[in-house]
């Protein structure tokens, strides 16, 4: 799958001369958390809450007078406070390679771009949605973890066993099994089943069931 198939497009946008209140307005009409910065088409930044939140908490300054002012947000541009020249992807990127740079960058969003014009936006809640999605989590539906060994046999094994029992299997995870390098720990998502017959059946066929929920 790649970042065009699952971005934010046409986002919500803001020009790098408006103000940090009108930013925060954006964010808070629309319910988001990040503005790509542009001029026309073109993207010259990102603006996060967080960053608008930074501004907002910044002490004031003493005057003339002694007193303590604080900037009023409908003065500062967002000029002042946007990332420059933010981390972007393109719309063929693969969205394994998209979610991996968000997770090392500990960042929440990349603007898309295509011909250095932004085409999209891409967060963390998307990618979040499409694990959602994929994982079959809304799903009304039965869950399963079975330990085997990593041979690709094991795991036509165990899921022969589903087929059998006429189950759909929805989804599959993996993790390692902390026990056993040469293990791995799998969670078949199936259709909402009792799963006692099957868990026993499983056991039968020599592999450990780690937990079961219809």
């Amino acid at each position: 799958m790649i970042v065009s198939e699952v971005m934010v497009k046409n986002p919500i946008t803001i020009k790098a001369n408006e103000s940090l209140k009108k930013a925060q307005e954006l964010l808070v009409k629309h319910s988001i958390r990040h503005l790509p910065v542009v001029d026309g088409k073109e993207l010259f930044g990102i603006i996060t809450e967080s960053d608008i939140r930074s501004a907002f908490m910044q002490k004031g300054k003493k005057d003339k007078t002694g007193a303590i002012s604080h900037p009023s947000p409908a003065k500062i541009k967002v000029s002042e406070y946007m990332t420059r020249n933010p981390m972007v992807v393109m719309p063929e990127t693969h969205i394994e390679d998209a979610a991996l740079l968000i997770y090392k960058n500990k960042i929440g969003a990349l603007p898309v771009i295509k011909r250095n014009k932004l085409v999209g936006i891409l967060s963390i809640i998307d990618i979040l949605g499409l694990f959602v999605d994929m994982m079959g989590i809304l799903t009304s539906s039965s869950r399963i973890d079975v330990v085997m060994g990593k041979a690709t046999k094991n795991f036509e094994k165990v899921s022969s066993i589903f087929h059998k029992n006429d189950v759909n299997i929805i989804s599959v995870g993996m993790a390692p099994y902390p026990k056993d390098s040469r293990k791995q720990i799998y969670f078949f998502r199936v259709d909402l089943c009792e799963t006692k017959s099957i868990v026993e059946q499983i056991e039968k066929a020599g592999f450990t069931v780690q937990a079961a929920i219809d």
